[in-house]
């Protein structure tokens, strides 16, 4: 198994430690888990996208989508 060091903000870190204490579960499990879910949620919208595309149907992006809606973007 590859090991990979990652800094994070203090806000996430908080959270991270909240989360494995109340579900009593090793951070590295929490952190993999959630890498796992990421990485297959990236994977089912790129073949999505790559569909779309070979369809020639066309896409927009986040900026053009809220463009065309005359919408402005809202962090969150």
């Amino acid at each position: 198994m590859t090991k990979i060091e990652v800094k994070l903000p203090k806000k996430l870190e908080d959270h991270l430690d909240y989360l494995a204490i109340v579900s009593k579960r090793p951070k590295e499990f929490i952190v993999r888990e959630a890498l796992i879910r990421y990485l297959e949620d990236a994977e089912d919208i790129a073949k999505v996208f790559e569909r779309e595309k070979k369809k020639g149907d066309k896409t927009y992006t986040t900026e053009e989508l809220l463009q065309h809606l005359n919408l402005k973007e809202v962090s969150v």
